[in-house]
């Protein structure tokens, strides 16, 4: 489970980071998202926010060359990244929708733990001496039922 952090850079644009990686979500020109270790312009987005009440992100930097369609950040259903070019990254998309949930702060937890008492091994048994036999030789025993 991953963890953004969504900030402002100016009026409508915004950088994605990675809270846990400290790596920045970015569009290269061909339309694919990939992380970067420097805050470039190519991880600037422009934030919208839907009727829906979903945002959407478009590259601040990319977009279609003959249309100028706006490439969007948008994930299959498996979450991986689809291309910001693909006709399928449209703002009406449902794979490009994405809901905001505001980190709240932890409240103090109100838990306690319970510690167990160590195992001890049981104690071995104490072996008695043995008396040696009066008769040293092996015991025979007698079938009591003989077959064949």
């Amino acid at each position: 489970l991953g963890i953004l952090e969504i900030f402002a850079v100016s009026q409508g644009i915004v950088g994605i980071r990675g809270v846990f990686s400290n790596k920045f979500l970015a569009m290269s020109k061909k339309g694919k998202l990939h992380a970067s270790a420097r805050f470039t312009a190519d991880c600037q987005f422009r934030e919208r926010f839907q009727e829906n009440s979903y945002n959407t992100y478009a590259s601040a930097v990319h977009r279609s060359p003959r249309s100028g369609r706006q490439w969007y950040v948008a994930l299959n259903k498996r979450g991986k990244a689809k291309r910001g070019c693909s006709p399928r990254a449209r703002p009406q998309h449902v794979s490009t929708h994405f809901l905001p949930r505001f980190r709240q702060p932890q409240p103090p937890e109100l838990a306690f733990t319970v510690t167990l008492p160590e195992k001890k091994p049981p104690p071995k048994p104490k072996v008695a001496p043995s008396l040696p036999r009066k008769n040293p030789s092996p015991v025979k025993y007698r079938l009591k039922f003989r077959f064949g």
